[in-house]
């Protein structure tokens, strides 16, 4: 079901921005600092730094839509307690995530625009890992099968583009729980990105 949404959402705008013509497309790379937040009071998750790759298509002037396909490792430690009584277990979920952007440029000059934007991203999972693979009967995440395969997330931002090069910063709000486990854990991933690409065309 939400991939038929995210087929019918892209047919949709992509009609919307192609009425008004304009095209370009190309490669990108970025960083992230994500956080995991959780509704247990007695686990916290840290501040994580990664980086990601993909590539991007735009179509539309004014008004445009903007598609993407981007590799990402997202990764950190769950704790719980602190001294000789502190618990902890790291977390890699690597993942292929897919915005689908409305933007809207409020300067748009022959050399340089700048931009506004948002819209939905849809996160497909490759790979999750935890070390150590289990902690307890009583620790909330019991195998990296707890994960979800896949979440909704949104995100938001700006961007200005200078020739060829086009920089965006944005900022990812989880709006699904990626947790899928027995338990009642709610887990979602916030996450900053700055990234920067280059128009092909």
């Amino acid at each position: 079901m939400k991939k038929f949404f995210l087929v019918i959402l892209l047919i949709g705008l992509a009609s919307l921005a192609e009425a008004q013509g304009g095209f370009c497309l190309g490669p990108k790379i970025g960083y992230n600092s994500n956080t995991l937040s959780s509704n247990l009071d007695s686990i916290k998750a840290g501040i994580n730094n990664s980086l990601q790759i993909g590539a991007f298509v735009r179509v539309g002037k004014k008004l445009y839509l903007q598609p993407e396909a981007n590799y990402q490792t997202v990764s950190g430690t769950f704790n719980q307690g602190s001294g000789a009584n502190a618990l902890s277990q790291d977390y890699t979920l690597k993942s292929i995530k897919v915005p689908v952007l409305i933007g809207f440029k409020l300067i748009d000059k022959a050399g340089v625009n700048l931009r506004l934007m948002a819209g939905p991203a849809f996160t497909f999972s490759l790979d999750k890992k935890l070390n150590p693979s289990s902690m307890g009967e009583l620790w909330p995440i019991q195998s990296a099968d707890d994960f979800k395969n896949s979440s909704w997330s949104a995100q938001m931002g700006a961007g200005i583009d200078v020739l060829f090069l086009t920089l965006d910063l944005r900022y990812e709000i989880g709006i699904e729980n990626i947790y899928g486990g027995s338990g009642s854990a709610e887990i979602k991933n916030n996450m900053f990105n700055i990234s920067l690409g280059i128009k092909f065309l």
